[in-house]
């Protein structure tokens, strides 16, 4: 009642469906950003891309399962502390808790998670041969690139940018997803 969390005699919580939704904000960015930058020297290359996205909710039905089962780094922490802290002054059963909360009929609102984030979304590092080398008939780059390198910050529990289906549809919903693939690989030019 009033934004306090219920729990009977038993330390039992029951979570009542009133049937009325409730706004938990959207999934889609307040803001896109992003620099890229290049500098060269004496033929040798370095580019970079930084990317933010500010603003923006993302939910975890996948933390939610794992701490509905006890098996989350979140259930083991309260396990540890004897319990949960409700209300500011009631501790009450870690397993009831989760049980609780994390259950699909549960309380969505514990597992949404601000999705904005910071990343090296990519790096270039190559090396231009002098075209003497080749009778300045060609020009030949060499370079290695890679993409997705480095979370710099983010508080989700996965990459909110995800998209856990083959189409642009359930965004920033993460079910057991698979991890963002960091890729990495080469590039040979050959200009005549």
């Amino acid at each position: 009642m009033n934004g306090y969390i219920e729990a009977d005699d038993s330390g039992q919580v029951t979570v009542v469906d009133d049937g009325m939704d409730r706004y938990l904000g959207s999934v889609f960015p307040k803001y896109n950003m992003s620099w890229r930058n290049e500098f060269s020297w004496k033929g040798i290359r370095l580019g970079f891309l930084f990317g933010g996205r500010i603003g923006g909710i993302c939910y975890s039905a996948t933390q939610a399962n794992l701490d509905l089962y006890g098996v989350s780094k979140a259930t083991a922490d309260a396990r540890l502390a004897g319990g949960v802290l409700i209300n500011g002054r009631e501790m009450i059963d870690a397993q009831k808790w989760y049980q609780a909360i994390g259950a699909q009929s549960g309380l969505p609102q514990y597992y949404i998670y601000d999705a904005t984030n910071f990343r090296l979304q990519e790096l270039t590092v190559g090396y231009a041969f002098p075209a003497r080398w080749f009778r300045n008939m060609c020009r030949l780059t060499v370079s290695a690139v890679g993409n997705n390198l480095w979370m710099i910050w983010c508080k989700a529990p996965f990459d909110p940018e995800a998209v856990a289906s083959t189409g642009n549809n359930y965004q920033g919903i993460d079910y057991f997803m698979m991890p963002s693939l960091r890729s990495m690989g080469f590039n040979i030019k050959l200009d005549f």
